[in-house]
């Protein structure tokens, strides 16, 4: 028996009292009353207050809360004198303590009996309030419509993004939910028919809920494992964490995201704690104009847990949208995973920071990664974060290649020698394999079994793509990078990868529209960079090409862009290549760094083919990653297919000529 076992029979009296006629309330009172656990207790509280505080923004300040604190709006009930005096101090009272149960601090149980006190009294005075407010509904003939707005059911009213119900941890009136905090089985609200025609899903930024702002790191990575876990679901088409994360605070409903992602169904996961254990709530919503909550669970587990939670989840989502699970992903979804919880804390946030692929990012990535792996030496993951971070850092050109190189290498070895289920290692591997390895059979392997273990990897599809027109599979290539843009349409490598495909598949316009987007975006991606203006170029339009490539001189002066643009008013782009071609001429005579591939393509565009061909042969001499690309020059250049030089390269890098 607990200390607050008086109180809480107090509040079972008015739960089976009104049972029934508040089906948002009855989810939060029903956990609440169930429980001897004073975290948990705690937290259901603050959900009861949440529920009624939400009603009474939209029936007494006629607006909805949104995402505003319950406190304001509490002081705002206040000031417009809408609630008794003592009612708004026992809210004020149940909003100041009842996020301990959330929030990671140390409290004395003693503390709860105020806390179920306040709530007692909060809802005594509420439930009479609501018996007022429907009985003046009556009498002015509006009782329908009024009460499917106070009972939640119109959803059109509700906050898009991050919607009230999910807030208040409501769930549709007449919907049962069976749960216990003590083992967690989660019974879905029913398999709806809408469930059926699910195939595609968003999981969209979790919900912080602990009271605790410096948590958002760590939540944003649980929020990028929960989607890898779910993205190995072949049936299942799911959105990856880039696009995704545009979504968080977003002022848009479930149905409007959806309808912009192509996706049937959502997911939102409030966190409502996190000590030892961490607590969540999780529900599948379909992306109707209804917006249908198909199933909804609460899940509390270890840290140390927390993955397989994850495989449970990701196998509850197949359940429940009725995916056939493989034999592969039964096996990898029945694996049990005990991690070091420091460590996965330390993993979550390295993925945080490897999602974002900044300079200071790939350092942050790089620093938590390593405490993961001194947290635990023997889980890969870690190890595979660390190479996926050295190989960004090398292609991004963030630091010395050659030490980028070493330092992926010896990290992935690590991790594919733990384990060989890490979609993340094979997909490095892939990578370094084609890019600057030109093992174009090993690569190809390594991306199907990358795609094999993680088949929603829209970075692994999109450079899947770019080895396909490497070997010049066009119509496989065009396959790939559209399944790649569809699963992270929002992600501007993935766009730019994309509209290099696009354009050297001849699809000028899709290349430029979604490299532009990329761009709009992320104003210095080199990648769609290069192919807006190659675009240009292409279809003539030299004085958009021009503003484009002087935007990108990031290295010159004013006096400088004065000459170049005197050069392209008097004599056009002709001259401005010739320009880069002499700057970066003198540049590699006095020993300093240039691209061998990128200096003959200017050459190409010039007709000077020996020229170029002399810098592919030095690409090829220094093992030059871009080189892997020599494939594609024919096809802007088709005078290449008669050069022996060019011919002869081909051959020596195994690679086809038409």
């Amino acid at each position: 028996m607990t200390i607050w076992s008086a109180e809480i029979k107090d509040l079972k009296k008015l739960y089976y009292s009104a049972k029934g006629e508040h089906p948002r309330l009855d989810n939060e009172l029903e956990r609440l009353v169930k429980t001897d656990d004073e975290n948990v207790v705690l937290v259901y509280a603050r959900r009861c207050l949440e529920v009624i505080i939400t009603d009474l923004s939209e029936s007494e300040l006629n607006r909805p809360r949104g995402t505003e604190p319950l406190k304001g709006i509490i002081d705002k009930l206040n000031k417009e004198e809408k609630v008794p005096g003592n009612i708004i101090v026992s809210m004020q009272n149940l909003n100041s303590f009842s996020t301990f149960g959330a929030h990671p601090k140390d409290f004395d149980p003693r503390q709860v009996k105020p806390v179920l006190l306040d709530l007692t009294t909060v809802l005594e005075w509420y439930l009479n309030y609501m018996k007022a407010r429907e009985s003046l509904e009556i009498e002015t003939g509006a009782a329908k419509g009024k009460r499917e707005e106070s009972t939640g059911l119109r959803k059109a009213t509700v906050e898009p993004a991050r919607r009230i119900i999910m807030i208040a941890g409501a769930v549709l009136a007449g919907a049962v939910i069976i749960l216990s905090l003590i083992v967690f089985n989660i019974v879905g609200v029913g398999k709806q028919a809408g469930a059926r025609s699910i195939e595609s899903l968003i999981i969209l930024p979790f919900s912080n809920y602990t009271g605790d702002e410096k948590l958002e790191t760590l939540i944003s990575g649980m929020h990028a494992c929960l989607i890898s876990d779910v993205k190995r679901l072949s049936g299942l088409r799911v959105i990856n964490t880039t696009t995704s994360n545009v979504y968080k605070n977003a002022s848009k409903s479930v149905h409007d995201i959806a309808e912009e992602l192509k996706v049937d169904a959502a997911m939102e996961v409030s966190v409502l704690g996190i000590r030892d254990s961490i607590l969540i709530q999780v529900s599948l919503i379909n992306a109707s104009m209804e917006e249908e909550i198909l199933w909804i669970g609460d899940y509390k587990e270890d840290k140390s847990q927390i993955l397989n939670l994850y495989n449970r989840i990701t196998k509850q989502i197949a359940d429940e949208v009725n995916i056939e699970l493989t034999p592969d992903e039964e096996r990898l979804l029945a694996e049990k995973r005990t991690i070091n919880p420091d460590a996965l804390i330390a993993y979550m946030k390295g993925q945080f920071h490897w999602e974002r692929l900044g300079t200071e990012d790939l350092d942050s990535a790089l620093h938590y990664f390593q405490i993961a792996i001194d947290k635990d030496p023997e889980w890969a993951e870690p190890y595979a974060g660390m190479a996926m971070t050295w190989n960004a850092i090398g292609g991004f050109a963030y630091g010395p290649l050659t030490e980028a190189y070493e330092k992926t290498t010896e990290y992935l070895n690590k991790a594919l020698g733990l384990g060989q289920n890490s979609a993340n290692s094979h997909y490095v591997k892939a990578v370094l394999t084609v890019w600057p390895g030109w093992d174009w059979e090993t690569g190809e392997k390594e991306f199907l079994k990358t795609l094999e273990l993680n088949p929603n990897d829209a970075l692994a599809r999109a450079y899947y793509a770019h080895l396909l027109m490497i070997l010049r599979r066009t119509d496989e290539a065009v396959y790939q990078a559209n399944l790649a843009l569809a699963l992270d349409p929002l992600r501007p490598l993935v766009l730019g990868l994309y509209g290099r495909v696009m354009f050297d598949a001849g699809d000028i316009q899709a290349a430029l529209k979604q490299s532009e987007k990329a761009l709009s975006i992320d104003p210095d991606n080199s990648v769609a960079f290069e192919i807006v203006a190659g675009a240009y170029l292409k279809t003539g339009d030299t004085l958009k090409w021009y503003e484009k490539y002087r935007k990108r001189v990031y290295w010159s002066n004013e006096q400088y862009l004065v000459h170049l643009d005197s050069l392209f008013n008097k004599d056009g782009y002709f001259a401005v290549i010739e320009e880069r071609i002499k700057v970066n001429e003198e540049v590699y005579r006095k020993g300093g760094s240039i691209s061998y591939t990128g200096q003959a393509g200017r050459y190409l565009i010039a007709g000077n083919y020996d020229k170029a061909m002399d810098y592919y042969e030095k690409a090829y001499e220094e093992n030059f990653w871009m080189l892997a690309y020599v494939s594609l020059a024919v096809i802007n250049h088709p005078e290449l297919k008669d050069n022996p030089r060019y011919v002869a390269l081909l051959r020596k890098m195994n690679l086809p000529l038409k």
